[in-house]
């Protein structure tokens, strides 16, 4: 039975560095990709309205936040449009 308690603690352990350490890591970690995502979009949009603007863009290397970004431009490029068809 003493074999079973010293593994099961480890993994306890284990998991509890992860929950109280690199889980909190983690999140910041998203939050500041999320906050570069937001102003990226934000840039693009602008450049949008005002196409002399420039600046040098942040490319994504995650596959959701590419879809978050072209999503987001051609909905404000369908909006633009029919903003102007109105």
């Amino acid at each position: 039975m003493s074999e079973f308690i010293v593994p099961f603690m480890g993994m306890v352990v284990i998991y509890m560095m992860y929950y109280l350490l690199l889980k909190p890591i983690h999140r910041r970690y998203e939050m500041a990709l999320n906050h570069l995502l937001a102003k990226e979009i934000a840039r693009r949009l602008y450049q949008e309205i005002h196409p002399d603007f420039t600046y040098k863009p942040y490319h994504q290397d995650d596959i959701q936040r590419q879809i978050i970004l072209s999503r987001a431009v051609e909905e404000f490029r369908r909006l633009m449009i029919n903003k102007k068809n109105e």
